[in-house]
Formats: structure tokens, C-alpha cells, sequence
């Protein structure tokens, strides 16, 4: 400490612990011990699991005689096929599928739920079968959700090729 009561410039902030988390011999980063064995057991899962999906293509390209240079092309339709989008009406629908689950609701239940909102059954039908998103229903998908309209006219008439 200086003789004005300024603060260092290194100071020694917390006695918590971080390990370094390395990918293939390098250091990636580091992680708070406690969570460290978790995810470090979650990223490697995932790339047993693309390897796993890449064999699979493999496979299947071979049995059907095709051409080996399909295999990645066969990749991306599959990983594509399985990624929860994040705009778009099946975004709404899957977010609210997710707040059902939240509540513990069963189907009829969940559908008076959003009716007493004053989404209409016929609207939340629309909206799982993918159908565009009234601009009128949007406060009561912002209730039911605890999302902020804005928010929700973000998530409706954004595109994939943005970042959230």
C-alpha cells in the first residue's frame, strides 16, 4: 500500500482454485475446481460423440457405395438436423414447450395455461406446427414466457445467420 492509501497494483484477490484445462497438450484455460471434472468430462463426451457420428457416416456411405467425400457433407445435414434453432417460430415453440415443463403441466393443462393469457388454443397450434406469430400475440407469449416483447420480436424475426 502506498503512503496515500492507494491501493497496489498487484494484489492477491481471492484464495480461490483454478486448474488448467488443456485440448491435445495445450492449455485452454482454466476452471474453478469445482467445476472442473465436470466439464472437462462433458467436452470430452462431445468429441466421442462426433467421432462416434463421423464412423456412423462413414458407414452408411460405404454400405450405399457412395462417394467418401459425402461423409462430411452427411455430418452437417445430421448436426443440423439436431440443433435447437434460436429464431424463428420453432424457437417460440420449443421455449414454450420448455415453460410447460417448468410448470409441470400436462398438454390440456398447459393450453389453459396460455388460453388464460389470452393465447388461443388455435394460436398455440399454429405456433408448434410453425405458422407465422401475430404481432397481437406477443404480449401474452411475453407472459407466459417471462421474456420482454422486445426480446420476442428478436427471437421471431431474427435469422439463423445471426449470433445471439
Amino acid at each position: 500500500m502506498s503512503l496515500r492509501n492507494e491501493p497496489d497494483s498487484w494484489q492477491l484477490s481471492s484464495t480461490e482454485h483454478y486448474l488448467p484445462i488443456s485440448h491435445q497438450g495445450t492449455t485452454a484455460g482454466f476452471l474453478k475446481e469445482e467445476y472442473a471434472a465436470e466439464i472437462t468430462k462433458l467436452l470430452n463426451d462431445e468429441t466421442m460423440l462426433k467421432k462416434a457420428l463421423k464412423l456412423a457416416c462413414i458407414d452408411l456411405v460405404k454400405q450405399s457405395g457412395g462417394d467418401p467425400s459425402q461423409v462430411k457433407v452427411m455430418i452437417k445435414k445430421y448436426l443440423k438436423m439436431v440443433e435447437i434453432p434460436k429464431y424463428g417460430t420453432k424457437a417460440i415453440a420449443i421455449l414454450l414447450k420448455e415453460r410447460q415443463q417448468e410448470l409441470d403441466l400436462g398438454e390440456r393443462e398447459f393450453v389453459k395455461f396460455c388460453d388464460s393469457f389470452k393465447l388461443l388454443p388455435s394460436e398455440l397450434s399454429k405456433i408448434y406446427a410453425g405458422g407465422n406469430i401475430d404481432d397481437s400475440f406477443i404480449s401474452p407469449l411475453s407472459r407466459i414466457l417471462g421474456v420482454s416483447k422486445s426480446r420476442l420480436f428478436e427471437i421471431r424475426d431474427g435469422s439463423e445467420e445471426r449470433e445471439i
